[in-house]
């Protein structure tokens, strides 16, 4: 019986740190933006990793956690945009990727960063990549999203 319990409070823990409760990406990701703004959706379709969630940063102001199965959406002004990942300082990273990436939105364009945990000195650290839309569009389907503090 403790076995059990203890298994059972370890499944809890483990969904405790997932996204969850929000809206899919079917259900946000489909409708159309204004014309006058850009998108940028972030999303980590992984579990592993689980306990690490360091913060989406968009523009330099922290956006929200990178909880596992989540995404966030930030609708910007077009142009120039800066996005990285607040992972753990003095950290090394062994595997590729960078947890930073510059674009320049167009009106109406929507961009899709994949954040995935690479191997880490000492936590694991979360990289970005940037995916094609229907790829990114065809990943969030099932995710949650996160609330975020986009700049305006």
């Amino acid at each position: 019986m403790t076995m059990r319990l203890a298994v059972a409070m370890c499944l809890a823990l483990g969904v405790a740190g997932c996204a969850s409760g929000g809206p899919s990406g079917r259900e946000v990701l489909t409708g159309s933006i204004k014309p006058d703004k850009s998108r940028v959706v972030i999303y980590r379709p992984s579990v592993l990793g689980m306990a690490v969630q360091p913060s989406y940063v968009v523009d330099g102001k922290a956006a929200a956690a990178s909880a596992p199965q989540g995404f966030i959406v930030c609708d910007l002004t077009p142009g120039p945009h800066k996005l990285s990942v607040e992972n753990a300082q003095l950290n090394i990273s062994f595997g590729s990727g960078s947890d930073q990436a510059k674009l320049d939105l167009k009106p109406g364009e929507t961009a899709y960063f994949k954040a995935e945990m690479q191997m880490g000195l000492t936590v694991g650290h979360l990289t970005l990549t940037q995916v094609t839309v229907p790829q990114g569009m065809t990943d969030t389907s099932d995710l949650s999203q996160i609330q975020a503090q986009c700049p305006v």
